[in-house]
Protein backbone atom coordinates (compact mmCIF):
# COMPACT_ATOMS: atom_id res chain seq x y z
CA UNK A 1 0.00 0.00 0.00
CA UNK A 2 2.87 2.36 0.77
CA UNK A 3 4.33 1.84 -2.73
CA UNK A 4 1.02 2.89 -4.28
CA UNK A 5 1.02 6.01 -2.11
CA UNK A 6 4.63 6.75 -3.14
CA UNK A 7 3.69 6.39 -6.81
CA UNK A 8 0.72 8.74 -6.38
CA UNK A 9 2.89 11.30 -4.59
CA UNK A 10 5.49 11.00 -7.36
CA UNK A 11 2.81 11.68 -9.97
CA UNK A 12 1.73 14.77 -8.03
CA UNK A 13 5.33 15.96 -7.61
CA UNK A 14 6.01 15.43 -11.33
CA UNK A 15 2.93 17.46 -12.23
CA UNK A 16 3.94 20.21 -9.81
CA UNK A 17 7.53 20.26 -11.11
CA UNK A 18 6.41 20.51 -14.74
CA UNK A 19 3.78 23.20 -14.05
CA UNK A 20 5.86 25.26 -11.63
CA UNK A 21 4.66 28.88 -11.87
CA UNK A 22 6.85 31.12 -13.99
CA UNK A 23 7.05 33.78 -11.33
CA UNK A 24 8.68 31.24 -8.97
CA UNK A 25 11.41 30.30 -11.44
CA UNK A 26 14.93 31.52 -10.74
CA UNK A 27 16.69 32.34 -14.02
CA UNK A 28 14.17 30.11 -15.76
CA UNK A 29 14.81 27.16 -13.41
CA UNK A 30 12.50 25.51 -10.92
CA UNK A 31 13.22 22.90 -8.27
CA UNK A 32 13.73 19.21 -8.99
CA UNK A 33 10.75 17.89 -7.06
CA UNK A 34 10.93 14.36 -8.44
CA UNK A 35 14.52 14.09 -7.26
CA UNK A 36 13.43 15.41 -3.86
CA UNK A 37 10.77 12.68 -3.80
CA UNK A 38 13.27 9.93 -4.60
CA UNK A 39 15.59 11.09 -1.80
CA UNK A 40 12.66 11.33 0.63
CA UNK A 41 11.35 7.84 -0.14
CA UNK A 42 14.84 6.35 0.15
CA UNK A 43 15.42 8.02 3.52
CA UNK A 44 12.00 7.02 4.84
CA UNK A 45 11.69 3.47 3.55
CA UNK A 46 15.11 2.17 2.47
CA UNK A 47 16.89 1.07 -0.70
CA UNK A 48 14.17 -1.06 -2.32
CA UNK A 49 11.55 1.67 -1.96
CA UNK A 50 14.13 4.27 -3.04
CA UNK A 51 14.99 2.33 -6.18
CA UNK A 52 11.27 1.88 -6.88
CA UNK A 53 10.78 5.63 -6.50
CA UNK A 54 13.72 6.22 -8.85
CA UNK A 55 12.18 3.93 -11.45
CA UNK A 56 8.75 5.55 -11.20
CA UNK A 57 10.27 9.04 -11.11
CA UNK A 58 12.41 8.32 -14.18
CA UNK A 59 9.40 6.94 -16.02
CA UNK A 60 7.27 9.95 -15.13
CA UNK A 61 9.92 12.48 -16.08
CA UNK A 62 10.63 10.59 -19.27
CA UNK A 63 6.97 10.82 -20.19
CA UNK A 64 6.89 14.61 -19.86
CA UNK A 65 10.27 15.75 -21.14
CA UNK A 66 12.20 15.11 -24.29
CA UNK A 67 15.42 14.08 -22.56
CA UNK A 68 17.35 10.88 -23.07
CA UNK A 69 15.58 8.36 -20.82
CA UNK A 70 18.58 6.16 -20.02
CA UNK A 71 20.36 8.81 -18.00
CA UNK A 72 17.23 9.67 -16.06
CA UNK A 73 16.51 6.05 -15.14
CA UNK A 74 20.09 5.26 -14.20
CA UNK A 75 20.57 8.44 -12.18
CA UNK A 76 17.30 8.25 -10.26
CA UNK A 77 17.44 4.53 -9.54
CA UNK A 78 21.07 4.80 -8.39
CA UNK A 79 20.15 7.77 -6.22
CA UNK A 80 17.26 5.93 -4.58
CA UNK A 81 19.32 2.81 -3.96
CA UNK A 82 22.40 4.59 -2.63
CA UNK A 83 20.51 6.94 -0.31
CA UNK A 84 18.42 4.01 0.89
CA UNK A 85 21.51 1.89 1.63
CA UNK A 86 23.14 4.77 3.51
CA UNK A 87 19.98 5.31 5.55
CA UNK A 88 20.68 4.34 9.12
CA UNK A 89 24.41 3.85 8.55
CA UNK A 90 25.50 7.33 7.48
CA UNK A 91 22.23 9.16 6.88
CA UNK A 92 19.68 9.73 9.59
CA UNK A 93 15.99 9.86 8.83
CA UNK A 94 15.74 13.59 9.45
CA UNK A 95 14.50 16.56 7.48
CA UNK A 96 17.89 18.32 7.52
CA UNK A 97 19.54 15.19 6.11
CA UNK A 98 16.92 15.14 3.34
CA UNK A 99 17.76 18.75 2.46
CA UNK A 100 21.52 18.16 2.50
CA UNK A 101 21.18 14.92 0.53
CA UNK A 102 19.11 16.75 -2.06
CA UNK A 103 21.68 19.56 -2.23
CA UNK A 104 24.38 17.00 -3.04
CA UNK A 105 22.17 14.83 -5.28
CA UNK A 106 21.09 17.51 -7.75
CA UNK A 107 24.57 18.07 -9.24
CA UNK A 108 25.42 14.35 -9.08
CA UNK A 109 22.24 13.39 -10.95
CA UNK A 110 22.89 16.20 -13.44
CA UNK A 111 26.36 14.79 -14.14
CA UNK A 112 25.03 11.25 -14.65
CA UNK A 113 22.37 12.58 -17.02
CA UNK A 114 25.09 14.62 -18.73
CA UNK A 115 26.99 11.42 -19.54
CA UNK A 116 23.99 10.15 -21.51
CA UNK A 117 23.04 13.39 -23.26
CA UNK A 118 25.42 16.35 -23.23
CA UNK A 119 23.92 19.84 -23.39
CA UNK A 120 24.80 22.05 -26.37
CA UNK A 121 26.58 24.56 -24.10
CA UNK A 122 28.07 23.77 -20.68
CA UNK A 123 27.81 27.28 -19.19
CA UNK A 124 24.01 27.54 -18.99
CA UNK A 125 23.79 23.89 -17.91
CA UNK A 126 26.17 24.57 -15.01
CA UNK A 127 24.26 27.70 -13.95
CA UNK A 128 20.92 25.84 -14.09
CA UNK A 129 22.34 23.03 -11.95
CA UNK A 130 23.76 25.46 -9.39
CA UNK A 131 20.38 27.20 -9.14
CA UNK A 132 18.38 23.97 -8.89
CA UNK A 133 20.42 22.45 -6.04
CA UNK A 134 19.64 24.91 -3.21
CA UNK A 135 16.14 25.55 -4.54
CA UNK A 136 15.38 21.82 -4.46
CA UNK A 137 17.02 21.42 -1.04
CA UNK A 138 14.79 24.13 0.38
CA UNK A 139 11.68 22.40 -0.91
CA UNK A 140 12.93 19.06 0.41
CA UNK A 141 11.88 20.22 3.88
CA UNK A 142 8.08 20.05 3.34
CA UNK A 143 8.30 17.20 0.83
CA UNK A 144 10.22 14.99 3.23
CA UNK A 145 7.63 15.64 5.92
CA UNK A 146 4.88 14.46 3.55
CA UNK A 147 6.73 11.28 2.59
CA UNK A 148 7.62 10.56 6.21
CA UNK A 149 3.97 10.91 7.23
CA UNK A 150 2.86 8.53 4.46
CA UNK A 151 5.55 6.03 5.47
CA UNK A 152 4.59 6.20 9.15
CA UNK A 153 0.93 5.73 8.29
CA UNK A 154 1.19 2.98 5.67
CA UNK A 155 4.46 1.19 6.37
CA UNK A 156 5.23 1.47 10.08
CA UNK A 157 8.46 -0.18 11.15
CA UNK A 158 8.11 -3.12 13.57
Amino acid sequence: MAYLAYAILLVLMTALERTWPGWLLIHGRGPELVLVSVVSVALCAGPVAGTFAGLVGGLLLGSVEGAWLGGTFVAFMMLGGIVGFLRGALLAERVLVAALSTLAAVPLVAVVRLLFAAPPEPGPWMLQTLIAAPYSALLALPAFAAFKAVTALLAPEP
